[in-house]
């Protein structure tokens, strides 16, 4: 990347596609140089002279948006000033400890939550990344939680507790394992890696992971979402070994970035991460060098009749590919479809995990490993970006 620091009151980036193909994605400029020169107040001007969303991040980068068509090149500007509007922040999270301390985050393509401290403190074995899906760009989360947590449950458990049949008719007209027209939760996570969690690996037996111990917001929007995971310890084959996530999710993207480390191994493993298979469709799993999918047929698949497609992907890992079987036929799923590698020592490991919808933007499994393989494509060649 070609950085230069002028006399100029403005900055032009280059933004230029190198593939054959139509390319969409958060780019990133070393962000020190821009706003030593400019300050923090900037703003970011397309070809056509209009505002565009950027964002600084925790780890010193420029954040912006860029579609670039086949060979082409987009250009933008960075000036002084203050943009004449408020960019709508669309990659956000947080914790919900009216759900027993969930922490979900989401962008415009969809959302993903794992389980805190308080439901570990019940006993329930939750494990994994659960998905919640939505067919419209504008935030859901904080939306499902207060009307589902706060508003309906209390109320109506309060009022039909000797009237199941009552209860349950309004709960179904309310709560978000129903689609009222914009998504639901629809996924089976339970004592499995759910979408896309990684483990330590005993052999073929998968250590499951637990829930997060505390958590660390790094980024929050408009264009990336990155948060900091601390696991609850788990004991490994002797070893006590405390577990890191760094995951992060762009504007635009079926897919989070996770950067996993652990502490504690005193000889190699194996490290693994995928995506849970459900009893009722084991089927339709796609086990490729670099990655494996699954199209999830949802918790309630006669209710429900629309798909969820899951996949971990593993551009830049030398992975082997496989289905692990669950370990018994109380586990709840029949198998796991992963990647692992061996020889793991605890360094830091970046894969991705991801989803999408049948009711939104893919519509079919085809389609779903068409994204996959567009998205794989632009990680290990991405658009280029220069400075002037």
């Amino acid at each position: 990347m070609n950085v230069l620091i002028t006399a100029l009151a403005f900055f032009t980036i280059e933004v230029t596609n190198p593939s054959e193909e139509y390319r969409e994605q958060v780019v990133e400029i070393p962000a020190a140089g821009v706003v030593g020169k400019m300050g923090d107040s900037l703003r970011v001007l397309d070809a056509a002279g209009l505002d565009v969303p950027y964002q600084l991040t925790y780890d010193g980068k420029l954040l912006v948006g860029a579609a670039v068509r086949a060979g082409g090149t987009a250009r933008f500007t960075i000036r002084r000033g203050t943009p004449p509007c408020e960019f709508v922040n669309i990659c956000q999270g947080g914790l919900h400890p009216e759900r027993k301390d969930d922490f979900a985050w989401e962008n415009d393509r969809g959302c993903y939550r794992v389980y805190g401290p308080a439901l570990e403190r019940t006993g329930e074995r939750s494990y994994g990344i659960d998905v919640w899906t939505k067919n419209m760009p504008q935030p859901v989360v904080n939306d499902r939680y207060y009307i589902e947590d706060v508003v309906t449950i209390p109320r109506i458990d309060s009022l039909y507790r000797h009237n199941w049949t009552r209860r349950d008719s309004i709960y179904r007209t309310i709560s978000y394992h129903y689609d009222h027209g914009y998504g639901l939760d629809p996924y089976k996570v339970g004592a499995s890696l759910g979408c896309g969690a990684p483990a330590i690996m005993l052999g073929d037996s998968i250590v499951m992971p637990y829930c997060f111990e505390r958590y660390e917001v790094l980024d929050e929007g408009p264009l990336r979402f990155t948060v900091r995971l601390w696991q609850s310890p788990r004991v490994v084959d002797g070893d006590t070994v405390r577990e890191q996530r760094l995951i992060q999710m762009d504007r635009g993207s079926n897919f989070c970035r996770m950067t996993v480390s652990y502490e504690g191994l005193t000889k190699p493993r194996r490290l693994c991460a995928g995506v849970v298979v459900q009893k009722e469709d084991p089927q339709p799993v796609v086990l490729q060098p670099s990655y494996v999918s699954y199209t999830d047929p949802t918790d309630q698949p006669k209710v429900h009749q629309s798909p969820l497609y899951v996949a971990t992907l593993f551009p830049d890992g030398d992975v082997t590919t496989r289905r692990i079987a669950a370990p018994s036929a109380k586990s709840g799923y029949d198998s796991h479809a992963v990647g692992f590698i061996e020889n793991y020592q605890g360094e830091p490991f970046t894969y991705y995990f991801g989803s999408a919808w049948s009711k939104y933007d893919v519509r079919t499994p085809q389609e779903w490993q068409q994204r996959i393989e567009w998205f794989m494509r632009s990680v290990k060649e991405p658009l280029r970006v220069s400075v002037n």
